[in-house]
This record gives structure tokens, sequence and C-alpha cells, in this order.
């Protein structure tokens, strides 16, 4: 995943809030997987901002640390191969 990609979640899973983060179910395969708190910001942002810039202002925020964000984009793009989100063009 490119700091520069805009995502938006598959409009077939749907989330669940949960104290960890949130539950997401698709609805095509009836997969079952868990989103840590700190994916809802991007995977929530309906692709309105690049995971880049969502990851810079969690980072000035003091939310997420600098070190953790080539890990998450490792993360989100497993969630696009498992087709939970894609990146908007």
């Amino acid at each position: 995943m490119r700091p520069s990609d805009r995502i938006r979640l598959d409009p077939g899973i749907a989330l669940r809030p949960e104290r960890f983060g949130a539950l997401a179910y698709s609805y095509r395969d009836r997969q079952l997987l868990f989103i840590d708190r700190s994916l809802l910001p991007f995977v929530g942002s309906d692709g309105e901002r690049p995971v880049g810039e969502i990851a810079n202002e969690l980072v000035g925020r003091g939310l997420l640390e600098a070190e953790s964000v080539p890990r998450l984009m490792a993360v989100l793009e497993g969630l696009r191969r498992k087709g939970v989100v894609h990146v908007v063009v």
C-alpha cells in the first residue's frame, strides 16, 4: 500500500465496533476478521483522504508511533488483497 492510496471499505463488508477495534464480516464468503483499533481511521475513511495523510495526522497527534506506520501499511495491503478494502481510483 502506498501512502498516496485512498481506500474504501468493500460494500460487502460490515463493521461492528468492539472494544479492541471492530469485527469485519464479509457477506460474500462469510469470513470474519478482527480489525485492530489502530486500523479504524484508515478503513473508515471512505476514500476521502490518502492513507499516508491519515497516518501523518495520527503520528502528529501522538496517537500512532511513526515506527508502526510501515507495519500498518502492510496490514492494510493484506486487507486489500483479501477484498476487505479497495483502493479508490
